[in-house]
């Protein structure tokens, strides 16, 4: 596990009559395609000259959604579901500037257009089970609880190439400060998913005091100590891509 901390990337300004094109779990959600995509790109196995790249595997992150109402009447508890956010053939078709180092900004701008579309569908959709309909099967009290984790692990093994590629965890904004009494108050907090198989990697992110904690998990099944310290890193850069870059006087912005 890696844990870490990094500046909130800036986006467009907002006023009451222009709401902002998309927002920071867009930007993170972005960040976690762009580490992906960059780390594939790196790690792609060597063709023969000539020969035509084969095609990218398309990447899913997984995210949950919190569909409890924002009033008085907000009730206490675990109000999120699960869903996946795809990335398909537009993505491939700019693979090419978006896992460039660094990544093309008028890319990235579409890529943050697109996933801005995709999360306002999928948190408008009806709410659903939490984590889908197999969960819900396997976890119906019809079978002993031996069984039902017998058939649950074998089939996490089966559905591992089907699976989303990671899981993108977004706290959201601590706005009150955390006391802790004669402890005092924390500078930084993290709070990390696990990073089982068959994903075996997550992020989980929070904001505090202006800054993102970042807590990125993986299997060691599938990476080492250094690859996650990279994965890391392509995540902060990745992250640094989604800024919004105040346009130049009589230029557009980025």
């Amino acid at each position: 596990m890696l844990l870490t901390d990094l500046p909130i990337p800036t986006r467009p300004p907002r006023t009451p009559a222009q709401p902002a094109p998309y927002t920071v779990n867009d930007q993170l959600l972005v960040a976690t395609w762009l580490m992906v995509a960059r780390w594939n790109r790196l790690h792609a196995p060597a063709r023969p000259h000539g020969a035509a790249a084969p095609a990218a595997a398309p990447i899913v992150v997984t995210m949950p959604v919190d569909d409890r109402p924002r009033d008085a009447g907000m009730p206490i508890g675990n109000g999120t579901r699960l869903v996946s956010v795809g990335f398909g053939p537009e993505e491939r078709r700019d693979a090419g500037p978006l896992t460039a180092d660094p990544p093309d900004p008028d890319a990235v701008a579409r890529l943050l257009g697109r996933t801005a579309a995709r999360t306002r569908a999928l948190k408008a959709a009806a709410p659903g089970s939490q984590l889908g309909l197999y969960a819900t099967m396997l976890t119906a009290p019809v079978l002993p609880v031996g069984l039902r984790g017998a058939v649950t692990r074998t089939l996490r093994r089966a559905a591992a190439p089907w699976t989303s590629t990671t899981l993108l965890s977004n706290i959201g904004r601590i706005a009150y400060p955390l006391d802790f009494g004669d402890a005092g108050r924390p500078a930084a907090v993290w709070f990390s998913a696990p990073a089982r198989m068959p994903r075996g990697l997550t992020v989980t992110t929070v904001s505090v005091a202006g800054r993102i904690q970042l807590a990125l998990r993986w299997s060691p099944a599938l990476l080492d100590d250094a690859a996650g310290a990279r994965l890391g890193e392509l995540f902060r850069s990745s992250l640094a891509a989604t800024a919004w870059t105040p346009p130049p006087a009589g230029g557009a912005a980025r």
